[in-house]
């Protein structure tokens, strides 16, 4: 049962790379544009004024914590049954 649980860790840990990988490349694009178009500063406005009455604003790690939470929040479940699901194919294929 213990091997069981190390490959569920295992498809866990690859899911979470995934989408941190996912977060940096969107967050090394952004840099780009701003050092193209010189912004002056990674400040970012979490929320649209013409929405809120309130205004809040991000730096780079604060957009990064956000997109991750929001991101494993939607998609960590079904990345570990469909990693998962491949690994049981993949298996089954060798007996």
């Amino acid at each position: 049962m213990e091997s069981l649980n190390q490959i569920e860790k295992q498809l866990k840990e690859r899911s979470l790379r995934e989408i941190e990988e996912v977060v940096n490349n969107f967050l090394n694009d952004i840099e780009n544009l701003s050092k193209k178009y010189s912004t002056g500063g990674m400040f970012f406005d979490l929320v649209d004024k013409s929405y809120s009455g309130g205004t809040s604003c991000l730096e780079k790690s604060g957009v990064k914590r956000h997109l991750l939470y929001m991101l494993q929040k939607k998609y960590l479940d079904n990345m570990i049954k469909y990693r998962s699901k491949e690994l049981l194919s993949k298996l089954d294929l060798l007996s």
